[in-house]
């Protein structure tokens, strides 16, 4: 079995302080959420220590604030300072006089760069300020040289950071000239760290309202979409994604089985991280939004990131009214989502239970973390996420902040790690406790369901249920007992702690596997194999079959099995 697994830095920042900014109306990509697991370095090093002794636990102070439309200008006026560092590259990010009239659109975007807080507080910073937008930048001359990033501990506030403050952006460049990520108002204060590498930037403004520019081809979404009125309230199933191979033949099934799966009042809708739209956007509904430079350190950072970006996006946004299936690539849908649609409400939303659902370190762990709700009960909760959409908007942003802290936390408190990791796995699955924290804060109600999806490694499901899930989390597949010789040509040699000798006698998938996007098991038996397998080989041969496979384009993805997992940032 070839195997391979991403490799991703260690250190998370804290959540921002400032909110929300105009954003790249473009469409792109997402790497980190790529649901294989992270070999983090740290991850597979906990030791199996005991249950840390009750010292006193002190909370980290991290400052938030809820987020104003992202498209209006800042109220706040910046705070000048008279001991500024020397500028540096600024050639083509000038000082401008910013004379807006109240509610008016900026007529520049500022950056700051602060040299030794990681908070954006203190006098030591460089200023740069533009009203060029990027397509009259001079890529030779408008550069400005990024420091290079700090490592840095909780509770002390030195680092390093930096901050946008309008409605433009910064693109960060890596040693190469390569594009890494990019910098907007609704990111915040973003400390900055030795990985991702950056080393120069173009800081760019925007003359106009980005959120008011669809990307999102209404025809396109009318030929994945079962709702006669899109522009009214019905379901929306989304998930997060990046341009990779890895991701491109995951759309592929999860759009058929969209289409296979008879919605009521449905729309399907990619939502993609990366630079600029990618091939598939042309065909696939795909909203996109920049890379935010922390999901080169932690991947799933997209699914939150991309989410809160999506809402800020006055065209392309969700009806407040919508019911809105959060899943993730590789769910596919097997029923019809209304049995768990009609069940939410405002304030009340569902959820499949979590592997952690019994775990009492869940809500221990939201106590040191809580900044509002900290007697409310944890609902233990992961995809599939149903919810309306007036409470998604208010989620994406807390989610997107828990999740940081949790990282932070994590990376710089030695005795957090000891009292969390080996029971909750939160290296990875900190996006997840993040959406639950956000939950928690907002005091809204997540139903536990156990019906909504079942995993491949879950226990066999009959082919023949009479009252199936709702979805697959699909990851591998087994041929029977009885089809062994069939099964040979695709053997693998991996997960075989999941094979029960029966339905599960030979392992013949794994999208582990850097082949899973072009090898997959066909025809399978009639017979024998339990519903996960058999419809999980079925939906990706079928979506393969109807939609003619993933494109080649190098700009975006890689060929596998050497490129499986590479994305265009």
């Amino acid at each position: 079995c070839i195997t391979k697994r991403s490799a991703e830095g260690l250190s998370a920042y804290p959540p921002r302080d400032v909110p929300v900014a105009a954003i790249s109306n473009t469409n792109g990509k997402h790497n980190a959420k790529s649901k294989m697991k992270n070999t983090l370095a740290d991850m597979n090093d906990v030791e199996e220590r005991g249950v840390h002794n009750k010292k006193e636990r002190v909370k980290a102070v991290v400052p938030i604030v809820t987020p104003p439309n992202p498209y209006k200008k800042m109220t706040e006026p910046v705070e000048e300072s008279d001991n500024k560092a020397d500028s540096g590259t600024n050639d083509g990010a000038k000082e401008v006089t910013n004379n807006d009239a109240a509610g008016a659109w900026p007529t520049s975007t500022i950056l700051r760069i602060y040299h030794d807080r990681k908070d954006c507080q203190g006098s030591n910073f460089n200023k740069y300020e533009t009203s060029k937008e990027l397509e009259e930048t001079d890529e030779k001359k408008d550069l400005i040289t990024i420091p290079d990033g700090v490592d840095t501990k909780n509770g002390d506030p030195a680092g390093k950071s930096m901050q946008i403050i309008g409605p433009g952006e910064v693109k960060l460049y890596n040693q190469q000239g390569h594009y890494v990520a990019t910098v907007v108002e609704m990111e915040g204060c973003l400390p900055m760290f030795p990985w991702p590498p950056v080393r120069k930037g173009i800081l760019a403004h925007r003359k106009t309202d980005p959120g008011k520019q669809c990307q999102i081809d209404p025809d396109v979404q009318k030929n994945f979409a079962t709702t006669k009125d899109l522009t009214q309230p019905h379901t929306r199933i989304v998930f997060s994604a990046e341009s990779s191979d890895y991701f491109g033949y995951q759309t592929l099934s999860n759009a058929y089985a969209f289409m296979d799966s008879s919605q009521t009042d449905a729309s399907w809708t990619r939502l993609l991280t990366c630079e600029t739209p990618d091939d598939l956007s042309k065909s696939y509904p795909t909203f996109t939004a920049p890379r935010s430079p922390y999901s080169k350190r932690y991947g799933p950072i997209n699914k939150p990131d991309v989410i809160e970006k999506w809402f800020a996006s006055e065209c392309d946004a969700p009806h407040p009214d919508d019911n809105i299936v959060v899943i993730d690539p590789d769910n596919f849908l097997m029923r019809d989502m209304k049995k768990w649609t009609d069940q939410v409400s405002r304030k009340n939303a569902l959820g499949q239970g979590a592997y952690y659902i019994h775990s009492p370190k869940v809500q221990e762990m939201w106590k040191e973390v809580c900044e509002e709700g900290c007697d409310n009960e944890v609902d233990r909760v992961g995809v599939p996420y149903v919810v309306k959409g007036a409470d998604l908007k208010e989620i994406a942003p807390l989610w997107r902040y828990y999740t940081f802290k949790v990282k932070e936390l994590v990376q710089t408190d030695p005795d957090f790690k000891e009292r969390y990791e080996k029971h909750l796995n939160i290296m990875w699955a900190a996006e997840m406790f993040g959406y639950n924290y956000a939950c928690a804060h907002l005091s809204i109600k997540t139903k536990i369901v156990n019906d909504m999806q079942a995993r491949d490694v879950d226990p066999s499901i009959p082919l023949d249920s009479p009252d199936p899930p709702a979805m697959i989390h699909m990851g591998r597949a087994w041929f029977p007992k009885e089809h062994v010789d069939a099964a040979e040509p695709f053997r693998h040699t991996e997960g075989n702690d999941f094979i029960n000798g029966n339905q599960r006698a030979v392992q013949v998938f794994c999208k582990c596997n850097m082949t899973a996007s072009t090898i997959t098991p066909w025809p399978i038996p009639e017979s024998g194999l339990d519903w996960q397998s058999f419809h999980t080989l079925r939906i990706m041969h079928d979506g393969v079959k109807h939609f003619g496979g993933v494109p080649e384009n190098e700009l975006f993805r890689h060929k596998p099995p050497d490129g499986y997992y590479w994305t265009k940032n």
